[in-house]
């Protein structure tokens, strides 16, 4: 159902410092190509990480924990129950024409 169109915020999920430094992904030199490398290299070294080296779970425990904190736990639930009654309904669809 469409309930209409709401303003998006990005947020960063990963790879901040804090992740680096917890899952410790291998280190890439810094880009010296990059716009951006005198800032980077006096903020965090020559060092540089990809998102990529993280493990896939997780990528997706961080997901995951972010997405849970801004569901509407009552609107998750009760789609959750609609799902359950169409698999019902399907399955109840299925098995009439097995007979």
């Amino acid at each position: 159902m469409f309930m209409g169109w709401q303003a998006v915020k990005v947020e960063r999920l990963a790879l901040n410092w804090d992740q680096v430094e917890e899952f410790n992904p291998p280190p890439n030199p810094a880009k010296m190509t990059d716009s951006r490398f005198a800032g980077y290299v006096s903020k965090y070294g020559d060092e540089s990480w990809e998102l990529d080296a993280l493990e896939p779970s997780v990528m997706t425990d961080l997901i995951r924990q972010h997405v849970r904190q801004h569901r509407d736990p009552a609107l998750w639930s009760d789609q959750e129950e609609e799902r359950e009654n169409h698999r019902f309904q399907l399955q109840e669809i299925i098995d009439d024409l097995d007979e």
